[in-house]
């Protein structure tokens, strides 16, 4: 490892490059989800476990939905915890400065093993600075998932299964399952490619013994194959392990949301990237206003230029097919993955949304080509090396400059009284702006303030919820509206029928007065308004009963919810088809619902097993 000190630490400095004059501003990143969807996720749930709680729930969105077990919030994701101990602004770029490196650092040290490191380290920077790498900046989940992958091969690669097993778990606790899902295949193909040369070209067995096998190399044949699929098995229950306090509450989470219920064609291919586009990767974008390359069919990845130099030594290095051929296979699986094929929208599970996520999966073969290709050319000195890294930054950085947006972050963005959406849901009716986020109260910016949103675009959602929630757009009537409930519409359309109250831009604010109470008791009689108190784990509703019926809390049920009346366990009831209610008498009553997920506490359980006896192995194999 010494020999690479000085590759990885030019590396760290690269990456340092883009974060250091923002970090001594003390600014964030603000182009697109940063400024409405991850910055007020990572705020928010920061903010609740500063308090002490473990945010199970939020009750602030979507009519209340499951926020931990969505690995998007990254509860038990250890980078994330940076959130606790420094500011925001600067936890919020140093974390995504610490992806960055160790993407590069672990690129580096999977080149290395087949390649000059002078090469290694020329495609490493290449694949950080490239355009659908930092296009994936502001989606953080999926950023922080693909940093772990090229470390997780190369434990692979090295033949380490509980390292492997770390990174593997990483990769999903980052946030992001679908690449926690093509990670563990990769990881499968180069563990057997070390061996039987399946992916000749991706790695190069080092000599050094398996951490679960240490006398792999002295077996030859059937053997070898075996303790290979020995260390997988032992790198997938250990990677299950680690990563089952989060992973066993995502799948509950999954088994009543629209993924599992199944999308629409059109909403699944959302975002594919046509063939044609791929020649984008060696033009100069063309920038519009919004930074975005507007030649792109697509824009879930705004950039995927990766500069002429890198693409053109990936083209001699092509010219290894034989030993390139792993390369090959990856860069043709994202290409056609990325195309939005109709076998993707037929998939009982909806395993890709936004088909050209998996671009950057074909930048990483790229930069492996361009590897190749250097190390075909090159000569034996360092300085070349350095020389031709300068070319590449100088042609790259200024091309995803538009990805690099900066500026102060601030929590006082939505141009709304706090009022609005504090006692009561807030409703989006018609065409919403993607250039107007702070009027349209876009994400979650409601979180910064703490209002009601009656939807997300979260990634998961509650089938029943959505529909639900269309058929209040579909006919945005009050009736339906008042049970929803949604005290505030916000719309640039005229509603004749409703007050407004405030303005911003093209979008007013509408008051619903006819509003039903968050929390209310229907009798024969009428309606009663409830006290009532939200939290990330339980709810309180205080009610004076005029005579028996059911109190409605309008919060979304789920199977972890429980309630007491007075301090004893009732039967809950569904009301509408998504909201929780109960059954009281007469009388003046307290009612507390508390969320508790058994899959948190197995899951948990699970893990801290999983920790324990690993690092038991790891103790006695040292001692022996």
């Amino acid at each position: 490892m010494k020999r690479h000190r000085f590759a990885l630490a030019l590396i760290l400095l690269v990456a340092a490059t883009i974060f250091i004059a923002p970090l001594l501003r003390r600014e964030v990143f603000t182009l697109r989800d940063h400024f409405d969807y991850f910055q007020p996720l990572r705020w928010f749930t920061a903010q609740e476990l500063k308090a002490g709680h473990l945010p199970l729930w939020n009750p602030y969105n979507a009519s209340g939905e499951a926020w931990l077990a969505n690995p998007q919030t990254c509860v038990f994701y250890p980078p994330a915890w940076l959130f606790l101990a420094l500011p925001f602004e600067t936890a919020y770029m140093l974390f995504l400065l610490f992806h960055l490196a160790l993407l590069g650092g672990g690129a580096y040290l999977l080149f290395a093993r087949s390649a000059s490191p002078g090469a290694a380290m020329f495609g490493a920077i290449a694949l950080m600075l490239s355009g659908p790498v930092l296009s994936l900046l502001d989606i953080n989940n999926n950023f922080a998932a693909f940093a772990w992958i090229p470390l997780a091969l190369w434990c692979a690669a090295e033949r380490a299964p509980i390292r492997g097993a770390f990174a593997l778990a990483l990769v999903f606790l980052a946030g992001e399952p679908f690449l926690a899902a093509v990670a563990a295949l990769m990881y499968v193909v180069v563990s057997f490619g070390v061996v039987s040369g399946v992916v000749p070209g991706v790695v190069r067995a080092s000599g050094a013994p398996s951490e679960g096998a240490p006398e792999a190399r002295t077996t030859p044949g059937t053997t070898r194959s075996a303790t290979r699929m020995r260390d997988i098995l032992l790198t997938a229950v250990i990677a299950f392990g680690l990563s089952a306090i989060q992973l066993l509450p995502f799948l509950e989470l999954l088994a009543g949301s629209d993924r599992a219920a199944g999308m629409s064609k059109e909403l699944i291919l959302h975002d594919s990237m046509p063939l044609r586009d791929w020649l984008r990767i060696a033009i100069p974008p063309s920038i519009d206003a919004t930074g975005f390359d507007v030649k792109l069919g697509q824009h879930f990845i705004p950039i995927v230029y990766m500069g002429i130099v890198v693409i053109a030594l990936a083209l001699v290095g092509l010219t290894r097919v034989r030993r390139m051929s792993g390369w090959l296979a990856l860069f043709v699986f994202a290409a056609i993955v990325a195309s939005g094929p109709s076998l993707l929208a037929s998939l009982p599970l909806t395993l890709v949304r936004y088909p050209a996520r998996v671009v950057p999966l074909a930048a990483f073969a790229v930069a492996a080509f361009a590897v190749a290709g250097w190390d075909r050319l090159r000569r034996d000195r360092r300085w070349i090396d350095l020389v031709l890294i300068l070319i590449v930054i100088a042609d790259l950085l200024p091309r995803v400059r538009p990805l690099l947006q900066t500026g102060p972050w601030r929590r006082d963005v939505v141009p709304y009284a706090r009022a609005i959406g504090a006692d009561s849901k807030i409703l989006r009716v018609g065409e919403v702006d993607p250039a107007r986020r702070a009027p349209w109260i876009s994400g979650y910016l409601n979180l910064y303030d703490r209002r009601f949103d009656a939807y997300t675009a979260a990634p998961i959602a509650n089938e029943r919820y959505l529909r639900f929630h269309r058929r209040v757009l579909q006919h945005p009537t009050p009736a339906l509206l008042s049970e929803l409930p949604a005290g505030y519409v916000l719309t640039s359309l005229a509603l004749p029928s409703f007050d407004p109250i405030a303005r911003a831009e093209n979008v007013t604010v509408y008051r619903n007065r006819n509003a039903r109470p968050m929390a209310a008791l229907i009798t024969r009689g009428g309606i009663t308004a409830a006290r009532w108190e939200l939290g990330t784990s339980r709810a309180r509703v205080i009610v004076d009963a005029p005579e028996g019926g059911v109190l409605v809390l309008t919060q979304q049920d789920a199977p972890a919810w429980q309630v007491k009346v007075d301090g004893e366990i009732r039967e809950k009831r569904l009301i509408y088809g998504v909201f929780r209610g109960v059954g009281v008498s007469r009388g003046h009553h307290e009612v507390i619902w508390k969320f508790r997920p058994r899959s948190l506490f197995a899951g948990g359980a699970m893990t801290l097993v999983t920790l324990f006896t690993t690092q038991l192995f790891v103790f006695v194999k040292r001692r022996r």
